[in-house]
Parts: structure tokens; C-alpha cells; sequence
């Protein structure tokens, strides 16, 4: 199993707004396609959150073939969708992980 992490870093004066934007328009239509599950929205702790907020979101994945496929069926359009609305306030990076069994 493959875990998608993006991590966002807020602007404070739109951290609200995006944490809506996401819980109302970005999940939803993510878990609608179908191709990701188990959604997971964390705050990231730091020392200095004067200029922002960060923010972990994962969803999990059965490989990479199928991340691909809803990247280009319905992620671009969801970060097309992100940067008009917030522009440099939101700034996000993804990475893969790859599930370890114990």
C-alpha cells in the first residue's frame, strides 16, 4: 500500500478557509473518484507558527499506478482549483510512503 502525503503550509490569515475548503470540496470529491481512501487531516507542531499553520493530509493508495491515474483524472484540477482560490497563501508538497509490514 502506498500512503499520500501532502504536506500545506497556511498562511494564518486563510488557515481557516482552507481547512474548510479542504473537509467541504478537496476530500469529497477525492474520496468520490474512488481510487484513494482512508483520508487522514493533521497539524503539524512547530515552534514558530507566526507566519502559518502546516497541515499533513493523507490518503492510502493500493500502488502507484492507481495514484497516477486519479492525478490525472481529478488531482490537477483540485490543485488548479486550490491555487486559484489561495494563491501563494497555501503552499503544498507531496510524497509517497510506502507501507512497511511489522
Amino acid at each position: 500500500m502506498i500512503v499520500f502525503n501532502t504536506t500545506y503550509h497556511a498562511d494564518n490569515a486563510r488557515k481557516e478557509e482552507f481547512i474548510e475548503w479542504l473537509k467541504a470540496v478537496y476530500i469529497p470529491a477525492v474520496l468520490e473518484h474512488g481510487a484513494l481512501q482512508a483520508p487522514r487531516l493533521t497539524r503539524i507542531f512547530a515552534e514558530d507558527e507566526s507566519e502559518g499553520t502546516s497541515l499533513s493530509l493523507q490518503f492510502n493508495s493500493p500502488d502507484t499506478d492507481t495514484l497516477q491515474r486519479w492525478h490525472r483524472e481529478c488531482g490537477e484540477s483540485l490543485l488548479d482549483d486550490m491555487r486559484e482560490r489561495f494563491g501563494n497563501q497555501v503552499l503544498g508538497f507531496s510524497t509517497l510512503l510506502e507501507v512497511i509490514d511489522l
